[in-house]
């Protein structure tokens, strides 16, 4: 695991998944279709994203394909990043 999606998955660990029990995430864990992430926990992690690796997402990328798994969330990072530099 890259360490992006590393943090990624250690965030979504420690910060969002607090009050389930007997879940298990890794990179490939598909968030959405376990219910694991809901619109109030996507908002937190969208600002985690923001805040502590520095990369804000666009509204246009906040697509389930986008947000199914901590690795599809990275590559969204990633992605958000070219934009944004191409933009400057």
């Amino acid at each position: 695991m890259d360490e992006l999606t590393g943090k990624i998955v250690t965030f979504i660990r420690e910060s969002l998944l607090t009050d389930v029990d007997g879940v298990t995430v890794d990179a490939d864990t598909q968030l959405l279709e376990m219910g694991l992430l809901d619109s109030l926990k996507t908002a937190i992690l969208l600002n985690y994203i923001r805040d502590e690796i520095g990369t804000p997402v666009p509204p246009a990328k906040l697509t389930s394909a986008n947000f199914a798994s901590p690795r599809d969330i990275a590559a969204t990072v990633r992605d958000s990043v070219v934009d944004t530099v191409a933009l400057s």
